[in-house]
């Protein structure tokens, strides 16, 4: 079963039709009007096994069944607030566009923002299988560090050797890790809320999106990435809302300069524009998106390259135990 990790209320923004999308593929370096339904999706990303659902029921942790994250907490809950706040930022817009009025996302509004972007960039099936595979990793270092102490302790080397697997349900474990842990939600959306927001616009609705829509630029090099690089010092994080609008935010401490700019929705110029869309260019899986099916900035970097440019957030991260690296 088809289940996307970028919802098609956000996808549709990017569709002239919203029954499909202008499409550039990275992968075969190709372009085609793809349908919603086949792009930014998975197979059964989301559906929990039937073992797990029956263990999870007989349990009485909670009454759930294979589809709940995808039904019940996404598709009930989480995508129509989304939807609602990015119809929400477009008044705003449209305000400042117009001069009518100049008003600033609140912080209790900037955090709400910043929660959807959150649960967005973990929905992501790079940064799920990044944090699944970091919490195996540590599940084993523990369960190695649990067995040498058992062996030093009883003088018996075969605890050593014990074969003890790790099993888990992965998309239950993902969800859990992630974007239905209220803490960890609730801690990024904040740190990002604490920062500079700039709404940068294009009334000719020029901004890509892609596949990994949310990427962030370190202007300093060799930062420690804090909250996964996305609240980290010196970075600024940028995501586009619609083919109109691309939230940039920055770092409060490194861009104090940018403070009186807090709230603010700027036209864009070429440059900015450009700057943008080659963000979602390098970082895109596969696939890049254009209301205005104009992927000339993509053709010019192929050409100039020779190859397209494939760019990965920095997840990686190292277990260490007193018994070595995993």
């Amino acid at each position: 079963m088809k289940q996307h990790y970028i919802p098609r209320c956000y996808l549709k923004r990017f569709s002239d039709n919203e029954k499909s999308i202008h499409t550039y593929d990275k992968q075969h370096s190709k372009r085609y009007n793809a349908s919603m339904m086949s792009v930014c999706c998975e197979d059964d990303l989301y559906t929990m096994s039937d073992e797990y659902v029956r263990s999870n029921n007989e349990e009485g942790k909670s009454t759930i069944d294979n589809l709940s994250i995808e039904k019940e907490h996404f598709a009930d809950t989480v995508e129509p607030l989304y939807s609602q706040m990015l119809k929400q930022i477009d008044e705003i817009k449209e305000e400042w566009i117009s001069g009518k009025d100049h008003y600033r996302l609140l912080h209790e509004e900037k955090r709400e923002l910043a929660l959807h972007i959150v649960t967005q960039y973990f929905r992501l099936p790079q940064i799920g299988d990044s944090m699944v595979d970091d919490y195996v990793r540590a599940e084993k270092a523990g369960i190695d560090m649990l067995k040498h102490i058992m062996a030093s302790q009883t003088g018996n080397e075969e605890f050593k050797n014990l074969n003890i697997g790790i099993k888990c349900e992965k998309p239950a474990l993902h969800a859990n890790l992630s974007y239905l842990n209220d803490e960890t939600l609730m801690s990024f959306a904040e740190a990002i809320a604490n920062n500079i927001f700039v709404f940068w616009v294009s009334p000719e609705k020029d901004f890509y999106t892609s596949d990994f829509p949310i990427v962030v630029s370190p202007h300093i090099e060799d930062v420690r990435p804090m909250y996964m690089g996305l609240a980290q010092y010196a970075g600024e994080l940028t995501m586009p809302l619609s083919p109109e609008i691309v939230l940039s935010v920055y770092d409060r401490e490194y861009f104090k300069d940018k403070e009186s700019l807090d709230g603010c929705f700027i036209e864009a110029d070429a440059k900015e524009v450009r700057r943008q869309n080659l963000l979602r260019y390098f970082y895109a899986s596969r696939h890049v998106f254009s209301y205005k099916n104009d992927f000339g900035l993509i053709d010019f970097a192929y050409q100039l390259k020779g190859k397209h440019i494939f760019m990965k957030p920095n997840l990686n991260s190292e277990i260490v135990s007193g018994l070595g690296r995993y």
